[in-house]
């Protein structure tokens, strides 16, 4: 089995002699302590209109994305209000914090009818953020082990999805798709009203993505982009020109990155363990527009809403 970052992170503590305290935080004993602080006031304030908006209804009530920070996005398809993997408090892995800050905090989130989490990475799954959320919402996760976590924090409605199983939610349906990442993961595409929105979670490009586009045909694709690697080791996450690929293969007709707004704040890791790609939103939109100039490239701002048309 792959080694995943984590036990990476600590096998090169432990085998560095960098002391208790560093092995202790790159197990994960640290993880989500502090509530990372929200960007600026603009986006609270753009967040806090974003959320008005999806009330009023009429214009994004099918189609619309409010962009939160890092991979964490909600999504309002027919009516039907999603966050994907929640992350706000700092650090993750012990050792990666939030470059740009969510733009609210877990408790001004608001209501919604489901939480959709991809994989088991503290940077996509936040027990302290989760803990603060809408829990009448349904849980829709990867495993078994995140199933019985969201359960021990007070929601009810907790549903692992295996790849190509479908569930209904209120007025949309939300199946699991396969990913490719060094830990199991699915991504997930939300259907409803004309719209079909695939989240990509964290993955590499794979083999299933020809898939994806036959089933689905993604109006948007939201697709990591910062290019994640372990010093000397495999690629974890896509990098914005395999994000323009696999934005080709699926032929989307607009795209979005995701993945992209934390950096590795620990020096061992920073320097030595890992690295990510700078700017990769801006040369993921630069690439794109070269590559495939017919396909719509949003870059939204923390806070920020973003109306999705049917078919466009």
């Amino acid at each position: 089995m792959a080694l995943t970052r984590r036990g990476f992170f600590a096998v090169a503590a432990a085998a560095g002699g960098l002391g208790a305290v560093e092995y202790f935080s790159l197990t994960g004993n640290f993880d989500h302590r502090r509530l990372a602080p929200s960007s600026t006031r603009t986006s609270r304030e753009s967040f806090t209109a974003s959320l008005i908006e999806l009330g009023r209804g009429a214009r994004y009530a099918d189609g619309a994305i409010v962009h939160v920070g890092h991979s964490t996005h909600m999504l309002c398809v027919a009516g039907t209000r999603m966050l994907t993997d929640p992350w706000f408090y700092d650090p993750a892995f012990g050792a990666m914090s939030h470059v740009v800050g969510p733009a609210t905090t877990p408790d001004m989130v608001g209501s919604l009818d489901a939480v959709l989490v991809s994989h088991e990475h503290p940077d996509h799954i936040d027990p302290t953020a989760v803990d603060r959320l809408d829990k009448t919402a349904t849980a829709i996760v990867a495993t078994s082990y995140l199933a019985s976590l969201m359960r021990g924090l007070g929601f009810q409605q907790a549903v692992v999805l295996r790849p190509w199983d479908t569930i209904a939610i209120k007025g949309a349906r939300v199946t699991a798709v396969p990913g490719l990442h060094d830990v199991y993961e699915i991504g997930f595409v939300v259907q409803g009203a004309g719209r079909s929105i695939y989240f990509a979670g964290d993955t590499r490009v794979h083999e299933h993505l020809p898939a994806i586009a036959e089933r689905f045909a993604p109006t948007l694709a939201i697709l990591p982009v910062d290019g994640t690697r372990i010093t000397g080791g495999d690629l974890h996450v896509m990098t914005p020109d395999d994000a323009v690929e696999a934005a080709r293969t699926l032929k989307a007709r607009a795209v979005m990155p995701s993945h992209a707004e934390a950096e590795f704040t620990d020096p061992l890791v920073k320097y030595a363990l890992a690295s990510t790609i700078a700017e990769a939103p801006a040369r993921f939109a630069v690439a794109i527009q070269r590559a495939l100039p017919e396909v719509r490239c949003h870059v939204p701002l923390p806070g920020e809403i973003l109306a999705l048309p049917a078919g466009a």
